[in-house]
């Protein structure tokens, strides 16, 4: 019984990470939900109380999947700080690759939740504590400009891997094709790294 039951519950997540991320979270009923998950209503709340709590354990899960991807993150030393902004870059637009959902529901999450959610504030915290350690080695190096504070050199990172993978279409055209084949990445990552140099 436990088990059919851990089974079900992962079905339900699995179905709301894709709902979710197509539709968002406005977009997304319940009884669409329970028809695609071939569950009734009364399972889902059951397990996630909720819609809210529901995005929530989505949301949860798509960013433990990609989370587990930084672990990678962690193992970075000293002698990687001449290339950290190359392996970030590299690192960030592979974890969106791989994880297509995280641009999809953060997307969604900052269109139309009311408030931030007290569970997304540390939830980078892990891989982000060791790098803010090795941003600092690297100023002190003269590898990174003293005037240029980690927290703005992460947000522009991962803002522009993040408009790479939520924009390609609009971008594509707007901007250029070429920085969406794969000779274009290869050299966003070069450029982004000799703004940072």
């Amino acid at each position: 019984m436990q088990e059919r039951a851990r089974k079900t519950r992962e079905k339900i997540l699995a179905t709301a990470i894709r709902l979710f991320a197509r539709d968002g979270f406005e977009g997304t009923r319940i009884d669409d939900l329970a028809t695609s998950a071939q569950v009734n209503r009364q399972r889902i709340y059951a397990y996630f109380g909720n819609k809210e709590k529901l995005f929530e354990a989505a949301m949860l899960e798509v960013f433990g999947r990609a989370n587990a991807e930084d672990e990678k993150l962690i193992r970075l030393s000293k002698t990687d700080l001449p290339e950290l902004t190359a392996i970030l870059l590299r690192h960030y637009l592979n974890v969106h690759r791989h994880h297509p959902a995280l641009h999809r529901m953060v997307g969604w999450a900052n269109l139309q939740l009311k408030k931030a959610p007290l569970w997304m504030k540390d939830i980078k915290e892990k891989s982000f504590a060791h790098l803010r350690e090795l941003y600092r080695v690297g100023q002190k190096q003269g590898i990174f400009s003293e005037r240029v504070t980690f927290d703005v050199y992460i947000f522009t990172l991962l803002a522009v891997t993040y408009f790479h993978a939520s924009n390609r279409i609009t971008a594509a055209q707007t901007i250029s094709p070429e920085l969406f084949t794969g000779e274009g990445g290869k050299s966003l990552v070069e450029q982004m790294s000799i703004l940072f140099s």
